[in-house]
C-alpha cells in the first residue's frame, strides 16, 4: 500500500508540473484551433479507452468524428498495466476516458482522481451490466472443486440458469483482491458476451452525443449498424454451441464466465478469474485428472497471457493447443491483419467449434 501511495503521489506530481508546462503549449495552440474552426472543419473528439472492444467500438460509433487511443499496449494484459504520467496527461487533456469497470483496470480509480475537475467526460462502460458475483461461495480448499466420486460435479457449481456458481474461479479470487489490488469479486470479462457488449456500446454512443449532440444522428445510426452486428454474432455461437457434442473447455484462464451464463458452457479455468492468480500444485493436479476423466482433448491457450502453466497441464494431459482471444489488447499480427471485435470473436467460435467436438 505504502508503494502504491507514493506511485500515486509521485504521479500526482507529474501531472500538475506537466501541466503547468504545457499551458504556454496549449495557448499557442489556441490560434491555430481557431482557425482550424472557422474554416469549417469539425475537429476529431479525443478519445481514450483502455481495453481492445471498447477502442473498436468507439471507432465504429463515431466514425470520422473520433480520434481513439488505446491505452494498453499492444500485448499487454489490461489486469496488470500501469499508465505513465504522460498518459495520464493525455487522457486530461482528451474528450473522454471510456474503461470498462468491474475491477478490470487497477488503475483506473487513480487515473481518475488525478484527472478529477478537468473537463474530460469519464464512461465506465460496464456500469449497467449485471456481473457476475465471484464471492457468493466460499473459496474450496479442493482447487477446481471436481470431487472425488463425482464425474459431474463441475456441472453443479456452474448451474447455467444465470446462477453465479463459478466455483473454479472462485478459488482464485484471492480474498478479493489479487498481487496487484485489483478487485475480483465480479467478473469483468464482460465484453465477450455480444448481447452485453451492445450495453457497453450504447454507454459509449451516448457519451459520444453529449460531447458532439450536432452528430447526434451519425452516432445512433452507426450504433444500430453495431447492435445489429452483435446481434448476429450473437446468433452464431448460439448455433455452433447447440451443434457441439460436448459443453466443457479448458482454458488458461478463467475469464469466459460470460460464455457459461449466456451459451450453457462450462470452463475450467487453469488460472483464476485474474491470469496472474496460478493454481496451487493440488490445484494443478485435480486439473489434470478431471481433463483425462472427461477427455477434453485440447487446451485453449490466449494472445496475451503466459502459457507456462497451461503448456504443464498440456503436456500432462497429452492434449493438442487452441487458441482463444481474450479482446483485451491486441498482439502484433492481429494489428498487421486488421483484426476486428467481430473478426476475433469468429476465430474464438471456430477454436470452441474444434474444442466442443
Amino acid at each position: 500500500m505504502k508503494k502504491n501511495g507514493y506511485r500515486f503521489v509521485l504521479l500526482s506530481a507529474l501531472f500538475f508540473l506537466i501541466v503547468a508546462c504545457s499551458n504556454n503549449e496549449n495557448e499557442a495552440g489556441d490560434q491555430e484551433q481557431g482557425e482550424e474552426e472557422t474554416d469549417g472543419a469539425t475537429e476529431a473528439l479525443e478519445i481514450y479507452t483502455t481495453i481492445f472492444p471498447l477502442e473498436d467500438f468507439a471507432n465504429k460509433i463515431g466514425g470520422e468524428y473520433v480520434h481513439v487511443t488505446n491505452l494498453v499496449p499492444v500485448g499487454a494484459d489490461a489486469h496488470t498495466f500501469e499508465p505513465t504520467a504522460r498518459d495520464m496527461i493525455s487522457v486530461a487533456e482528451g474528450d473522454a476516458f471510456i474503461y470498462n469497470g468491474a475491477g478490470l483496470e487497477g488503475f483506473a480509480a487513480a487515473l481518475i482522481d488525478t484527472i478529477n475537475g478537468e473537463t474530460v467526460a469519464i464512461v465506465e462502460a460496464a456500469k449497467n451490466i449485471d456481473l457476475i458475483d465471484t464471492s457468493d461461495t466460499e473459496p474450496s480448499e479442493e482447487g477446481h472443486a471436481h470431487e472425488e466420486g463425482e464425474s459431474h460435479a463441475h456441472e453443479e457449481e456452474h448451474a447455467h440458469e444465470g446462477e453465479d456458481a463459478h466455483a473454479h474461479e472462485e478459488e482464485h479470487a484471492h480474498e478479493g483482491e489479487d498481487a496487484h489490488g485489483h478487485s475480483h469479486d465480479q467478473d469483468p470479462h464482460v465484453w465477450l458476451d455480444p448481447i452485453l457488449s451492445i450495453s457497453m456500446a450504447e454507454e459509449i454512443k451516448n457519451a459520444l452525443i453529449e460531447l458532439m449532440p450536432e452528430q447526434e444522428e451519425t452516432f445512433s445510426s452507426n450504433f444500430a449498424e453495431l447492435k445489429a452486428e452483435l446481434e448476429a454474432l450473437d446468433a452464431e455461437f448460439t448455433a455452433m454451441v447447440e451443434q457441439a457434442e460436448k459443453d466443457t473447455f479448458l482454458v488458461s484462464h478463467a475469464g469466459y464466465g460470460y460464455w457459461e451464463r449466456r451459451y450453457g458452457l462450462t470452463q475450467v479455468g487453469i488460472s483464476g478469474i485474474s491470469p496472474t492468480s496460478e493454481p496451487s500444485q493440488r490445484e494443478l493436479q485435480r486439473i489434470i485428472e478431471f481433463a483425462k476423466e472427461n477427455n477434453l482433448q485440447h487446451v485453449m491457450f490466449e494472445q496475451n497471457i503466459s502459457t507456462k502453466v497451461a503448456e504443464v497441464v498440456t503436456n500432462e494431459v497429452g492434449a493438442e493447443p487452441l487458441y482463444l482471444h481474450n479482446l483485451e489488447a491486441l498482439v502484433e499480427e492481429d494489428v498487421q491483419q486488421e483484426e476486428d471485435y467481430f473478426s476475433l470473436m469468429r476465430q474464438n467460435i471456430e477454436s470452441l467449434r474444434t474444442a466442443l467436438q
